[in-house]
């Protein structure tokens, strides 16, 4: 129950760092029977709606226009192509912040809200408190903290050698273009995080005891177990529709957050300062920050195959036809909405993915390590 609590508050604690650095365009409201509804902060007042969205667009093109200026005095071509893939998925990355309010912004609202009253049937305990996974939950959520506390490290030690105005605005319109392009990814991986929880929970509620058990026991756990079943027929239809929404934000989140990592390490090696600590933990953090969506999605996935495995052992909960008949329809329900998270309809998101990407990565180090090598023994010495 501590981890739980602990998890909550990182959570509320998250929820209120989002809205008061304007990231997220939705607020939460307790209701008379203190549950929490998720509701858009410009509903009723679209002309300022309009305003904040052009107030969001300054800092991107001052990004931009000293970015590519930048780049335009860098010397070599390699270190200019990398900087310039990064420039370029920067900004549709950033600009699918704004897309979610203009586009989706009512419909995000209301799936939210389903999704939200889901997990409230789903995870609550005898207690009737709603419940947020266990110690690995707590944990992976601390990471997350670890990550953007290390990001305003960061983003200050770049302040720390500003000097001028120009230099000040540039400053201010990059940390906001950071923060924006990496929260999609925060966002990401605790709405998977939770997702599941969920999953578990009501995977816990399907678990069938068998042996001697009185009437009476029976039909609680067919009640239990039809509940479960109903939510799960749910969850399909919310998560398919978020996932068509997020998954290319999601993406382009992911594929900016590798390119960083390969744009710091190109310059360690031509500068060969291998013993650069910022560099190796900005890489870090960068590589943890994409690794905790594709933990919290594959263990999802995981709970859902547990789901599948377990769907089969339900027969012996009922007898009649009928029990029979809404079994065989939730087996065909689970076998047509897999859970899954296919990323432009390419590839499947994994742990194994992961590390496939990350060692292709280390690939292009050791390689562009060697060529440098082999360029100052024949070049400069």
């Amino acid at each position: 129950m501590k981890a739980t609590k602990y998890s909550v508050g990182i959570l509320r604690f998250m929820s209120f760092y989002a809205r008061f650095l304007s990231l997220v365009c939705f607020r939460l409201r307790k209701q008379k029977d203190n549950n929490v509804w998720l509701e858009e902060i410009w509903s009723n007042r679209s002309r300022w709606k309009w305003i904040s969205v052009t107030l969001r667009i300054v800092p991107l093109c001052i990004y931009a226009f000293t970015y590519a200026e930048w780049i335009s005095n860098r010397m070599l071509i390699t270190e200019k192509f990398l900087h310039s893939c990064s420039l370029v998925v920067s900004i549709p990355c950033y600009l699918s912040i704004i897309h979610l309010k203009i586009c989706h912004g009512p419909e995000v609202t209301k799936l939210v809200n389903q999704y939200l009253h889901i997990f409230r049937l789903g995870t609550l305990d005898i207690r009737r408190r709603s419940q947020f996974g266990g110690g690995r939950e707590l944990f992976l959520l601390i990471l997350s903290v670890c990550c953007q506390i290390h990001e305003y490290v960061f983003i200050l030690v770049i302040a720390s050698r500003l000097c001028g105005f120009q230099h000040i605005i540039w400053w201010v319109s990059y940390t906001y273009v950071f923060i924006i392009c990496n929260s999609i990814m925060c966002f990401g991986f605790i709405w998977h995080l939770s997702l599941g929880v969920l999953y578990a929970e009501l995977n816990d509620n399907l678990r069938f005891e068998s042996g001697f058990q009185t009437a009476f026991l029976r039909k609680q756990q067919r009640i239990r177990v039809q509940k479960s079943m109903a939510l799960f027929k749910e969850i399909s239809s919310v998560v398919t529709s978020l996932q068509d929404i997020f998954n290319v934000h999601l993406f382009l989140s992911a594929l900016l957050t590798l390119l960083q990592v390969l744009v710091v390490w190109y310059k360690m090696i031509i500068d060969l300062g291998f013993s650069d600590f910022r560099i190796w933990s900005f890489s870090l953090k960068n590589l943890i920050q994409t690794l905790l969506p594709v933990l919290a999605i594959q263990e999802a996935a995981n709970q859902f195959k547990q789901t599948r495995e377990r769907a089969l052992d339900i027969f012996l909960v009922g007898k009649s036809k009928h029990w029979m008949k809404s079994v065989e329809i939730f087996v065909t329900h689970l076998n047509l909405s897999e859970f899954r998270v296919n990323l432009l309809g390419l590839f499947n998101v994994s742990n194994e993915l992961f590390l496939i990407i990350v060692s292709a990565m280390f690939c292009y180090l050791v390689f562009v390590t060697q060529c440098v090598i082999v360029y100052r023994r024949r070049y400069v010495i």
